[in-house]
């Protein structure tokens, strides 16, 4: 936004920023909190000619050098807490953008990182060079709904031996001592978990990492999401469930400690070669989505699969198909614990509805400074990612107000 954008918007910007930052405050530091508060999302809004650092945002809105040094112990010193501005932000996007058709979405993102001071630094893959490189890397949990789309919680990812089991490197970033190592896809069970109870919606969606997780399927299962993401081609099960022979004597004799497939059954299938093996009545060319280069469509077939888990026979689930129209040709494979009556269309459709997490990283480094940051420590992380996620809170609102109309940005699926 430019100074003058922000300016027509300052009673909107006020009456979003009195809900906030009245939470990032204690007794001792109310007024001067809020007021940093209030600065620092102005400086994280307003258009930029370089980075959105503390210092940066602090010579932006302040004009004065003498300011820079209280910004940055705002941003990575300060010990406000985290959680209750993350809580009111999903309190205020159910009230805003909250629906029975909305979607949880959860996904990753890196952010390049030189030295091995920042917390949870390592080498690992970088989805935004594309490659493994020395990054930092959380998960986070976006909202979209019909009425607009935005970030809402993350968790940042502790690499195991790097940094969840060293004391040392730990103490130094200010880790808190209750924070133990988990997997990408026990971050993201742990956000739904946490934020699902608390916002209307009807899906929840993810990409093939989160997907190739039986457990964290299970997690989405056990606490009555209804799901579809993507997984991988090579997973396995049953067209027809197939019989299970409980623990008890073996064909040798021997007793056998858990249930396996009863001999003579069919063998589990990948889905790569289900998809192969359907005829050419099974496909619909579906229209997806429209998108700004026009209506999306492709063909898509859906059936009853039973899929294999630790071994064994697991839920039975929708497998839904996707192949290109086109002349780039790909292949794509969703599962969904959808009712055995919901349409096709309606799959297809959900299926592809994680384009506004991409949308909210795209918005989050380019607009918002998500990954201008320059601390290290734990506290500075979280403390920069709650402002962000306030500040595009606030853009989607402002959006509102103008009738939704975005016209500058490209649709990025």
């Amino acid at each position: 936004m430019t100074p003058k954008d922000l300016r027509q918007a300052l009673p909107l910007f006020e009456e979003f920023a009195e809900r906030f930052t009245p939470l990032l405050v204690d007794d001792r530091r109310t007024e001067s909190r809020r007021e940093r508060a209030k600065a620092y999302l102005r400086g994280l809004l307003l258009d930029a000619e370089s980075t959105k650092t503390a210092e940066a945002i602090a010579l932006k809105v302040h004009g004065d050098p003498s300011q820079v040094r209280m910004t940055q112990v705002f941003l990575g010193q300060s010990a406000w807490a985290d959680e209750p501005p993350r809580e009111e932000l999903i309190r205020w996007v159910d009230q805003e953008l909250g629906s029975d058709a909305g979607t949880l979405i959860v996904d990753e993102s890196g952010i390049p990182k030189c030295g091995d001071k920042s917390v949870g630094v390592a080498r690992q893959y970088c989805g935004a060079t594309g490659k493994l490189d020395n990054c930092q890397v959380a998960v986070y949990l976006a909202y979209a709904g019909p009425g607009g789309h935005t970030l809402l919680d993350e968790r940042l990812y502790l690499p195991e031996d790097e940094w969840a089991k060293d004391a040392a490197r730990r103490d130094e970033a200010g880790v808190p001592e209750g924070v133990v190592f988990r997997t990408k896809p026990e971050l993201a069970s742990e956000l739904i978990r946490h934020v699902g109870p608390k916002i209307r919606h009807g899906w929840v969606t993810f990409d093939e990492g989160y997907g190739k997780d039986p457990e964290f399927l299970g997690d989405l299962e056990g606490a009555g999401e209804r799901y579809i993401g993507e997984v991988p081609k090579t997973c396995r099960g049953w067209l027809r469930r197939p019989e299970v022979q409980e623990p008890g004597a073996g064909r040798r004799g021997r007793r056998t400690s858990r249930p396996r497939v009863a001999p003579g059954q069919p063998e589990p299938q990948t889905v790569e070669a289900i998809a192969a093996a359907l005829p050419a009545g099974a496909w619909k060319r579906l229209q997806f989505r429209e998108g700004t280069k026009g209506a999306q469509v492709a063909h898509f077939a859906a059936i009853r699969f039973v899929v294999e888990r630790d071994d064994l026979p697991g839920p039975e689930l929708w497998l839904v198909i996707e192949r290109s129209c086109d002349q780039a040709p790909y292949i794509k494979y969703y599962l969904s614990n959808a009712r055995r009556d919901c349409l096709l269309r309606e799959l297809a459709q959900a299926g592809h509805n994680r384009w506004p997490i991409e949308d909210c990283f795209l918005r989050g480094k380019q607009e918002l400074g998500l990954d201008d940051y320059e601390v290290r420590g734990w506290r500075g992380f979280h403390h920069h990612m709650t402002l962000v996620m306030l500040a595009m809170g606030f853009l989607v609102l402002q959006e509102r107000r103008l009738g939704g109309k975005n016209r500058d940005r490209p649709d990025v699926a």
